[in-house]
């Protein structure tokens, strides 16, 4: 999934217009790297080239994790009217760009973030898109614990915000964000086992709150996993070649490990299952691990099942399936 041609320009100008030496920017990504996959609990604060660094790195994966995500809303419910966005913690704007992408409609676009480079950083990319709301979005300088702009918007994110804080303060933040969300919230965190505990906590405190689960969970009730495991997907991400360099890669792309729950006002019709890992592709047959409302199951699809067979060898780690009968999944 690549960015959008305006904006991947941008950020090659910033880049170039930085003068930031390339071994520089090799080091400050590796130590972004090392922060996602760490357990934080604050905020870090980024120098110059480590911004640099994100715009090669961060950047893009986190557009196309939220890229995937909102994709998917928009084939299950085609005729959704998505006019306003709020992001919380937005760094540079990297959902509303995705957003825009998605929802052509949206054209009231709120940011609150707590850097001010960050700030004028996102509205100099803004700049550069065709988009008229991307160019008019509002940006408010805080911190997100800090009271929420006033109003409902049709989608909230918050994305790679959670595991900076503390975990009253967390929960409190989605709270919040759920009380300014007239259609859909989502929520993404990096897909580690910490993330993930950050996500199924606010699973459960905002299902207990009224709200419905959209994805990926298959169901409302206890998230079955347990133990070591965790729930997490992967989205594959093309490398420019600044991000080769950057990461001192040879690879043309990379997986970016995910957790998330997208969570909606209204009742919608939920996926039959979601598929919680590689499909494994054998001759005759594909096994599929799979999350269904009866909770975790192993699943062979074989090539008598004609239809599902099709879809099973189309499917990637992270889709919805459709088990075609009521029950369980078999």
């Amino acid at each position: 999934m690549q960015l959008p041609p305006q904006l991947a320009a941008a950020i090659q100008d910033e880049i170039a217009k930085s003068g930031i030496k390339p071994a520089e920017l090799a080091r400050a990504a590796e130590e972004l790297s090392r922060g996602y996959r760490a357990e934080r609990k604050h905020k870090p604060q980024l120098d110059a080239v480590h911004r640099a660094a994100y715009l090669i790195t961060r950047l893009p994966a986190t557009f196309a994790v939220i890229s995937r995500i909102l994709l998917e809303l928009r084939s299950r419910i085609p005729d959704a009217q998505i006019a306003s966005l709020l992001d919380l913690g937005s760094g540079p704007g990297t959902a509303m760009w995705a957003a825009a992408e998605i929802f052509p409609d949206l054209s009231r676009i709120e940011l609150v973030e707590q850097s001010a480079a960050w700030i004028d950083m996102g509205k100099h990319l803004a700049n550069s898109s065709g988009q008229p709301a991307l160019r008019s979005a509002v940006w408010r300088q805080s911190s997100v614990v800090d009271e929420s702009p006033s109003g409902i918007f049709d989608l909230v994110t918050i994305s790679y915000v959670l595991n900076e804080l503390r975990s009253a303060d967390a929960v409190s933040v989605v709270r919040a964000a759920w009380q300014r969300t007239a259609q859909f919230l989502l929520v993404v965190e990096p897909g580690t086992p910490s993330g993930f505990a950050a996500i199924r906590t606010m699973r459960d405190e905002l299902i207990a709150a009224g709200a419905s689960v959209a994805a990926p969970c298959p169901h409302g009730r206890d998230c079955p996993i347990m133990g070591n495991d965790w729930c997490h997907f992967a989205q594959r991400i093309e490398r420019s070649a600044e991000h080769r360099f950057a990461k001192s890669a040879k690879l043309g792309h990379e997986d970016e490990k995910f957790s998330y729950v997208l969570f909606s006002r209204a009742r919608l019709a939920q996926a039959d299952a979601r598929i919680l890992r590689h499909p494994a592709h054998h001759s005759g047959h594909v096994d599929l691990k799979l999350c269904t409302a009866e909770g975790l199951q192993q699943v062979t699809v074989s090539r008598r099942e004609k239809e599902r067979f099709r879809e099973a060898k189309r499917a990637v780690w992270g889709d919805a399936f459709l088990c075609t009968k009521p029950g369980p999944c078999q």
